[in-house]
């Protein structure tokens, strides 16, 4: 009741920033500046021992803490501590034993739909994973990524910025020419990132970042504790300092890909880059373009969807648009909306939530738009207009194996269960209507 609607979580309702001394007034019920000099440690990072009121922050939702303390002013001590103690055991369920996921299941049986529980070697290697990430990363990188993935990624890439900017210039009728115009440089300037950031080949640097680690044979939840108090230190250490441009904040092994509003970044972690997403150059071109391509689109498009259009080329949040394009924009995006609230998924029993799920429907249309069309620019270019040679056994066009590709990265199944919970808070639309 207290928590913003998903949709209404807008850039600019979610960035406020204040000083401690600001913060603490508004929301006296609590000591912020005890608590940060609290979390912090000094003896790793010493300069941070000056912390003071005037220490700026941002605040998310201040109107969400004033509506909690108002709530755990009623509330009993006794109710409190044991929802505390509770949601800490709840955190660390799966680094305990088995009788207490086994009533994690019976919970998730009822949400999901799920019937069983990952076997151990699978949480053993996702702790680790997620523990040491860029370790890992490096692991997987030397066994499973191959350096000219790299050469195709920018290929695909820079077919990807050409189609948007093609797409924008030939055919967008309602966009104002300022707007266009510096919705040009945007494009221009996003920045690519594949596979992994170059710091995890250095053995040197690597071993150093976990040299505080000690971890022993027999006390497992002891090294769990040790590994994430080391994590949440480690996120102190840009604190007060420029973040480069170069900088990941994503592990290597993650199967995924990223917009970044705030640097304008595009990321594809090596993960995202295997089958049957990225096929590689000894498989046809309509295969990676329907797939990775795509993926691509989609990613550049979210830097002008309804909320990565609110930041500049810079990675700003800064009104760049003018009011008449924006208010064109917003009055297409309506259309959108109405298209997908009237899709009903069966599977879950319920329509899709346009609203909720506009930003990644922008993104789906365009990424799909602009991999096509740049794909018949690579046959224009590469293969000057002659198609690719037919796969053996099959009948399908090129034309026809992209859509195919598409389909295949975007084929899912769901429980009724977990089909609800898709609709009630996730982000993207379900996949049959993507």
């Amino acid at each position: 009741q207290i928590m913003i609607p998903y949709e209404n979580r807008t850039s600019e309702v979610m960035y406020n920033k204040m000083n401690i001394s600001e913060l603490s007034a508004m929301i006296p019920q609590f000591d912020w500046l005890g608590y940060i000099k609290k979390v912090i440690d000094t003896r790793l990072y010493p300069e941070l021992k000056d912390i003071g009121p005037s220490e700026n922050v941002i605040v998310r939702v201040p109107q969400y803490f004033k509506d909690l303390f108002r709530i755990l002013e009623n509330e009993r001590k006794k109710t409190l501590a044991n929802y505390l103690v509770w949601r800490m055991v709840y955190s660390r369920l799966f680094n305990l034993s088995r009788r207490f996921q086994y009533r994690w299941l019976e919970f998730s049986r009822v949400i999901h739909g799920t019937t069983t529980l990952l076997p151990q070697w699978d949480k053993c290697v996702d702790l680790v994973e997620n523990a040491l990430p860029y370790v890992v990363g490096r692991m997987f990188v030397s066994a499973h990524f191959q350096e000219d993935k790299k050469e195709m990624m920018e290929e695909l890439t820079e077919g990807i910025r050409w189609a948007f900017i093609d797409m924008l210039e030939k055919e967008n009728d309602w966009m104002d020419s300022e707007t266009k115009r510096r919705a040009h440089e945007k494009a221009k300037a996003v920045m690519a990132k594949v596979g992994y950031p170059q710091f995890i080949m250095n053995d040197t640097y690597i071993n150093e970042d976990i040299k505080t680690l000690k971890f022993t044979e027999s006390d497992f939840f002891g090294n769990v504790l040790q590994t994430r108090k080391y994590a949440a230190q480690s996120d102190f250490y840009w604190l007060r300092k420029e973040v480069p441009k170069a900088e990941w904040f994503t592990s290597p092994t993650t199967v995924n890909a990223f917009y970044s509003a705030s640097t304008n970044q595009i990321r594809f972690p090596a993960g995202e880059l295997q089958k049957p997403f990225f096929w590689g150059t000894e498989y046809p071109r309509s295969l990676s373009y329907g797939a990775i391509g795509v993926i691509v689109g989609h990613e550049f498009t979210h830097g002008f969807d309804s909320n990565g259009r609110k930041y500049d080329k810079h990675g700003n949040l800064d009104p760049w648009w003018t009011t008449d394009s924006e208010d064109k924009f917003k009055e297409k995006t309506k259309c959108m909306i109405n298209q997908y609230s009237n899709y009903y998924w069966k599977r879950a029993g319920l329509h899709v939530k346009g609203k909720r799920t506009l930003a990644e429907n922008i993104a789906d249309n365009g990424g799909l738009r602009e991999a096509f069309r740049a794909y018949r620019r690579w046959i224009a270019e590469k293969r000057g207009g002659e198609e690719e040679p037919l796969l053996p056994g099959l009948d399908f066009t090129h034309n026809q194996l992209f859509f195919l590709s598409y389909a295949h990265v975007r084929c899912n199944s769901f429980r009724p269960e977990s089909a609800r919970e898709q609709i009630y808070v996730g982000a993207h639309s379900p996949p049959p209507f993507r």
